[in-house]
């Protein structure tokens, strides 16, 4: 292991961070991450794409704020001194990690300030939750680029710890070292990896950009003229309404009129009924894979987002931002 001298969260550790594979790295590459694809990696690394911005996530905050309490419990714990550093493996450079500490057996420990759902899946399912599994990759990373023998999980909640002893896991080590040069030469020769089509970003290249813009200009204007007829009409049901609520009022406890071209019948409707509040008050034991089972077949839909920016958000590559970056938001009519 090589020590870096750098200070984590400074510009200088966040380029250092782009220049290699990091142990956060480490979950996308043997596909264990729910948050980010190896298409997505490749995008921040390249610079084709920006990370989205986290700083104002309240878990983000939170674990920020609990971090000098959750090392100082961990430090009680193992009653040793953790200190954070940066390294990098000693057969590979490439290999890096910010270590949230390394105790006096230079083991790795990775520190987590979850929120009370997470604390709570942790402490009761343990190596079986999610945010262990996720999590357990980044920790054997850090024990290839450490050389060591096993690393430490801790899970810091409201004064408390769980603490997890990882040992050293051969197998998945090898397989992040066997797919981090393989993702590393993509980034150099920017040569993009496959995208997951359920998870990452759709854009349109050669003739169909072209298409697209026209698509999407012709898209706004419809939908700038539909929300102002839809505003016209709002208008006009409200004043729809009034007159049926007058005409309501004259007729007392009739039940039925017609007068001046205008039927109005009133009736009482029965109630829906709660099914998910009957199954909870009636049905205890019943399972969600059992009321699942009676869950009629899914369906695809398509929701249309209009954005205040023509480029995609976090696609700062100008092969994707120049074709747009002089259109204008306001479109013209001469499109229809």
């Amino acid at each position: 292991m090589k020590f870096i001298d750098l200070i984590q969260g400074s510009e200088e550790w966040l380029a250092w961070r782009k220049g290699g594979v990091t142990a956060t790295d480490a979950a996308v590459l043997v596909d264990q991450s729910p948050y980010k694809t190896e298409w997505r990696l490749w995008a921040e690394k390249t610079g084709y794409a920006v990370e989205r911005d986290l700083s104002s996530n309240p878990f983000v905050r939170h674990g920020l704020a609990m971090e000098p309490a959750a090392r100082a419990a961990a430090e009680i714990y193992f009653d040793d001194l953790l200190l954070p550093m940066c390294a990098q493996a000693s057969h590979n450079p490439l290999l890096r990690a910010s270590l949230d500490g390394l105790n006096k057996d230079s083991e790795p420990v990775e520190m987590k300030c979850p929120s009370e759902a997470t604390w709570i899946e942790v402490t009761t399912l343990r190596q079986n939750s999610k945010a262990f599994k996720f999590y357990y990759p980044q920790v054997q990373h850090q024990i290839l680029v450490t050389g060591a023998k096993r690393g430490w999980l801790v899970f810091y909640f409201d004064g408390q710890v769980e603490v997890f002893c990882i040992p050293r896991d051969q197998a998945l080590i090898s397989q992040i070292e066997g797919v981090a040069p393989i993702f590393w030469d993509k980034v150099v020769k920017r040569r993009e990896p496959q995208k997951d089509p359920a998870r990452d970003l759709y854009i349109p290249q050669g003739e169909e950009m072209a298409n697209w813009l026209y698509q999407a200009e012709e898209f706004r204007l419809l939908q700038g003229q539909i929300s102002e007829l839809e505003e016209r009409l709002e208008v006009m049901k409200e004043r729809q309404s009034a007159s049926r609520a007058a005409m309501q009022g004259m007729m007392g406890d009739y039940m039925h009129a017609d007068y001046c071209g205008v039927m109005v019948t009133r009736y009482v409707q029965v109630g829906k009924i709660d099914y998910e509040k009957l199954l909870a008050d009636k049905s205890a034991g019943v399972t969600q894979q059992e009321i699942d089972s009676y869950r009629r077949k899914s369906t695809e839909r398509c929701r249309v987002t209009l954005t205040n920016d023509m480029a995609p958000r976090l696609i700062v590559d100008k092969g994707v931002t120049d074709p747009v970056k002089d259109l204008s938001l306001d479109v013209e009519s001469f499109y229809i």
